[in-house]
């Protein structure tokens, strides 16, 4: 989000005192760059999920028994539990995604609306970049298993693109140099990075919570 707001509203700097964009302005210079981003994520993580799906049914597994299935997902979801409490433990991110990002220099060399297409697309993949928990692993295993839906992935996805989407256009923008310019908005990234033990906090009560339904299923 960082790399693709301040090129979508035009430019990496502004002199000071015209910081302060309308909104109108703001959806007009961002809407297209905005718009590709989120399809591109949208569209990544609605075939990866899918893919999941199809390879559980391609492979038999959703002719298993229910609570197998279930079982399965369960003995999943209690690996990828640990996992997070470590990574809480330790102050890391998720230790079983990719250590990488998305390379920010994508809107220099392919322009804003195909660099933040291909942003999204590489993005919302899930597994290809830095992922805060594990949650992810325990919705392909969710699909893979046939617990859930194939087109979980759209959910996932407007799960991402509704809050990047709103940081982008409805967020105002404020000076973040010394010189008064209004640059890319690092506050809302330092801001992240600091709240990061929030965002895997919940993604360890909403694993509980799955794995207690989980149990209760399997439950005679």
């Amino acid at each position: 989000m960082g790399m693709l707001r301040p090129l979508a509203v035009g430019g990496l700097s502004r002199p000071p005192g015209q910081g302060g964009l309308a909104l109108t302005a703001r959806v007009r210079g961002a809407g297209v760059p905005t718009a590709a981003l989120c399809g591109g994520f949208l569209f990544s993580a609605t075939l990866v999920f899918g893919v999941a799906a199809f390879a559980g049914r391609a492979l038999g597994v959703t002719l298993l028994p229910q609570p197998v299935r279930l079982a399965a997902a369960l003995a999943c979801f209690a690996v990828l539990l640990a996992l997070d409490v470590l990574a809480l433990r330790r102050k890391t991110m998720c230790p079983v995604t990719l250590r990488r990002q998305t390379p920010k220099n994508l809107v220099l060399r392919y322009g804003e609306t195909r660099g933040a297409l291909i942003w999204g697309l590489d993005t919302g993949l899930g597994i290809t970049t830095f992922r805060v928990s594990a949650a992810t692993w325990a919705l392909l295993a969710l699909g893979l298993f046939g617990v859930a839906p194939w087109w979980q992935g759209a959910a996932y996805g407007i799960g991402f693109t509704a809050p990047i989407a709103a940081a982008i256009l409805l967020v105002p923008r404020r000076p973040d140099g010394p010189d008064g310019a209004t640059r890319e908005p690092h506050w809302i990234s330092r801001t992240l990075t600091r709240y990061r033990w929030v965002a895997q906090i919940c993604a360890l009560i909403t694993a509980v919570a799955a794995t207690t339904a989980a149990v209760t299923a399997l439950a005679p």
